[in-house]
């Protein structure tokens, strides 16, 4: 019997169809107009898919404008989840304060492509563990030290090397050698910048952090991922495939470092990681959580420096007046012939303002990676129940008017004392997130951008013959739209 010649005439199955219907409807109305009334305004969304199928590109901006009309902490659907958007510094700093606010969705930011969680999508002890281990690992093999700034030291002077022609393609030429500094953590070893298996991957890494966002479908949509990697859609195959080369690429060094002769010396995080799993034997210290650790790393640590310091750049073309201002802080601080330190930042101040000027306006990383509530809690007055999804919109602080004046404007003084001769940083500038789930390799990145910037300015002039486009697009990161071209002039003082 087809299932249409039940509903041609009255039956207990066609009431009983009617009647699932009309609770499903009911609760699911009930169900809305309570979620209205206990969490803070946010526009409205549709069944199933909330307000995801209206997003926008650039987020971030929309998020700020909607804070506008619904106040700076608003509430929407997205997907299956109730998630809250944070725009106001006020409240934004009171969550960063909130253990309530520190774990992850717990099906992570790629459920249907890589199941297995990485140390930035884990919650509650196997984060606290993984964090733990991962920083002590990082700091004794280099992180921090005194031996890591000479290594990137070493690394610049090759990559400067490397400049010496006519029109770069900044990112293609850069990203290998910002990939190294890490790798050196990671691996214990460098890569040359022509090596086949280097170049392939920094060339998916690349097009991976233009594509993939972790506000994107897989965070709010799990259950779509996999039919829509089967029909080719949302990009979601070049993700999943971009995961397998990186999980062969990484598998490969670890099966390095296991058959080393003598895998008690701790040389790298790899051999750190294997060290503690051999001795705990815990099922959260595995090879599949050390392989999705050690990709989060080498990717987050090669593509947020690269994109930092193309930016940085750009904005070094577009007002070659501050150019000048910090190759007069070289000269005067450093001279010509020596290669920069860390130190030397203290005795240049502008050089600094200038790269948290570029790190604001830009705000590379615009939204947090998403957190969720782990039990009932509050943002400032509001009511965020347990398993809620927040949202902390860095751009809108960033951008604030309240909080710098002419916000559009790039204007570097502004993180100057009035005489100009001390930096001061803000707390409401974070670039790198903040509080207990702040991004690790703050420290190192900072290093990187003031050692490459120094580096590259102690030696050229950079301009273009063409008008520079500071369009980006929203990926892993905000990254330029489109790849400049700039000429590197060898300069002597």
């Amino acid at each position: 019997m087809l299932l249409l010649d039940y509903f041609s005439e009255p039956s207990p199955i066609m009431y009983l169809f009617l009647s699932l219907s009309t609770i499903w409807i009911i609760k699911y109305l009930y169900q809305s107009v309570k979620r209205l009334y206990s969490l803070p305004p946010g526009p409205f969304g549709i069944p199933i898919f909330g307000y995801y199928p209206f997003l926008k590109h650039h987020s971030y901006i929309q998020f700020d404008q909607l804070s506008k009309k619904y106040g700076p902490v608003f509430s929407l659907k997205l997907g299956q989840f109730d998630t809250f958007v944070v725009c106001g510094w006020d409240n934004l700093k009171d969550a960063f304060a909130n253990d309530a606010l520190l774990a992850r969705p717990a099906k992570g930011f790629i459920s249907g492509i890589e199941n297995t969680l990485s140390v930035i999508s884990m919650s509650g002890d196997a984060w606290r563990e993984h964090r733990r281990l991962s920083l002590h690992v990082l700091r004794n093999v280099g992180l921090g030290k005194r031996e890591m700034e000479t290594l990137i030291s070493e690394e610049i002077h090759q990559f400067l090397s490397s400049l010496e022609t006519n029109v770069i393609d900044l990112p293609e030429r850069q990203m290998p050698s910002v990939s190294n500094n890490i790798s050196a953590l990671l691996f214990g070893h460098i890569f040359d910048y022509n090596d086949p298996e280097k170049v392939s991957t920094g060339q998916i890494v690349a097009r991976l952090c233009n594509i993939f966002q972790f506000t994107g479908i897989t965070s709010y949509l799990p259950w779509l991922t996999k039919p829509l990697i089967f029909l080719g859609k949302a990009n979601l195959k070049i993700i999943q495939k971009a995961q397998m080369h990186l999980n062969e690429f990484i598998s490969r060094e670890v099966s390095k470092h296991k058959n080393k002769v003598d895998s008690t010396e701790i040389e790298d995080y790899i051999d750190g990681y294997l060290n503690v799993q051999s001795k705990r034997k815990d099922e959260i210290f595995n090879d599949n959580v050390l392989r999705r650790n050690v990709i989060t790393f080498f990717v987050a640590g090669s593509e947020t420096v690269t994109s930092t310091l193309t930016w940085a750049i750009m904005y070094l073309v577009q007002y070659p007046q501050y150019q000048e201002k910090i190759r007069s802080e070289i000269k005067e601080a450093i001279g010509t012939e020596k290669r920069p330190d860390f130190s030397d930042r203290q005795k240049m101040p502008f050089t600094l303002a200038f790269l948290y000027e570029v790190q604001r306006i830009e705000s590379i990383v615009a939204t947090n990676l998403i957190r969720r509530a782990s039990q009932d809690t509050k943002i400032g007055p509001y009511n965020v129940p347990k398993d809620s999804l927040v949202l902390f919109n860095f751009w809108s602080v960033h951008h604030d008017p309240k909080l710098w004046p002419n916000p559009d404007k790039f204007d570097p003084n502004r993180f100057l004392t009035d005489n100009g001769t001390k930096v001061v940083k803000p707390p409401y500038l974070v670039p790198f997130s903040a509080g207990k789930r702040a991004c690790p390799g703050e420290g190192l990145a900072n290093v990187e951008l003031f050692l490459y910037t120094v580096g590259i300015l102690q030696r050229f002039k950079i301009k273009s013959d063409k008008p520079l486009s500071f369009e980006a697009i929203n990926g892993l990161t905000r990254r330029p739209k489109y790849k400049p071209d700039l000429i590197f002039e060898k300069i002597s003082f």
